[in-house]
């Protein structure tokens, strides 16, 4: 059988880079800008699940 590009591949790796290249490309400090920015989002959703609006 022969592969097409209709046939999935059977060793596809989803992710796009690898984490040496993802080193290369962006600094410690914009990787630990991103990790803030999600636990901010993250407190937020505890906001939203601690809100007593409607439980009443």
């Amino acid at each position: 059988m022969t592969n097409t590009d209709d046939s999935p591949e059977t060793d596809f790796d989803p992710r796009p880079v690898t984490d040496s290249e993802l080193r290369e490309e962006y600094t410690r400090e914009q990787v630990q800008r991103w990790r803030d920015q999600a636990d901010e989002a993250h407190q937020g959703w505890f906001s939203v699940l601690d809100n007593q609006y409607g439980k009443d």
